[in-house]
């Protein structure tokens, strides 16, 4: 038996989503829930559109949600998803301020209603396989993290108008896996951001690059790099570096091929950009997504570990010197 699922939001990520229900053989894609628009979406996948989420439960009759729509709408619906005991599979981040987090944490705790955060790489199997490596101490005591996030182009300015910034809206996956491997958040933070890609983002107060330095009193120190534009491709790496050795995740191949010739040596391509190379990883959300239907299974990421991200993208914008152009962007 098929559990019917509703999408909330019809843009980017709901097609990541809605390509994942339709590869799932325990999960179907029943309706989309967008009162903006939605036309293309429900067309493309051939489901029904609904405006109001209250009439697509009534219509479809799911067994659970995805929430796939802007951040700020994120939780409001999670309060409906637990007025309606519907367990919910939540984009990240949870919002842009506290209280609304711990409104969303309530809510669940007082419904009992699962809640999964999608932060995608805790669902990556690259990525899981080395937290437990670096988990049974095969690194031994961790000295260091090196993350490198590269995305190949600028979004478009609507999409990072309503994104908040790129420490919540891009960096944020690096410092959750940051508290998801080294388990506290760090007691110091040191940031610099600029506009190395399109200095207008001033008017709107973002910033395209990001460099970042954490430091935990007993050890470990951590540095994050990211930027909005990378012409070679999409590009995400990580080092966890210990006492004992050093693992490394790279980045896959679109294929294996190597070319050795006369005059150079040539790889394949890196993935295009997040939605091909954590295609695996929203694969396995969604039949996680599954498993909490099927078997009660417990989120293996949670909106506690949203609000610890998000205490920790507010301790290095606090550390930033360029902190009152966010805040100027955030009021």
């Amino acid at each position: 038996m098929q559990h019917r699922v509703v999408i909330i939001g019809a843009g980017r990520i709901a097609d990541v989503h809605a390509l994942s229900l339709s590869r799932s053989p325990a999960l179907t894609l029943a309706g989309v829930v967008d009162p903006f628009g939605g036309a293309a979406f429900s067309e493309g996948w051939r489901v029904p559109l609904f405006a109001d989420l209250l009439e697509a439960v009534r219509e479809t009759r799911p067994a659970a949600l995805v929430i796939a729509s802007p951040t700020a709408t994120h939780v409001p619906y999670i309060l409906e998803a637990c007025a309606l005991g519907l367990p919910t599979l939540c984009e990240k981040p949870v919002a842009f301020d506290r209280p609304p987090i711990l409104e969303a944490i309530a809510a669940r705790e007082a419904s009992g209603v699962p809640v999964i955060l999608g932060f995608h790489r805790r669902f990556d199997p690259s990525r899981r396989a080395l937290a437990e490596r670096v988990a049974a101490g095969d690194v031994g005591k961790i000295e260091h993290l090196l993350q490198m996030s590269r995305d190949p182009q600028l979004a478009s300015r609507a999409e990072v108008q309503h994104q908040g910034n790129i420490v919540a809206d891009m960096v944020v996956h690096d410092l959750d896996e940051l508290l998801w491997l080294v388990g506290r958040p760090p007691d110091y933070a040191h940031c610099f951001l600029d506009r190395n890609v399109d200095p207008t983002l001033a008017e709107i107060g973002d910033f395209d690059t990001a460099n970042i330095l954490l430091s935990w009193t007993d050890g470990p120190a951590a540095h994050v790099t990211a930027t909005r534009r990378a012409v070679h491709a999409f590009e995400q790496r990580l080092e966890v570096f210990g006492s004992d050795g050093r693992i490394i995740c790279e980045d896959p191949r679109v294929n294996t091929l190597v070319f050795d010739g006369a005059r150079d040596t040539r790889l394949s391509r890196r993935p295009a950009h997040f939605y091909d190379r954590y295609r695996t990883a929203y694969q396995a959300e969604i039949d996680h997504l599954a498993e909490v239907l099927d078997r009660g299974a417990a989120p293996l990421c949670t909106l506690q570990d949203g609000l610890r991200a998000f205490d920790l993208v507010r301790q290095v914008l606090d550390a930033c010197p360029a902190q009152g152009d966010l805040e100027q962007r955030q009021s």
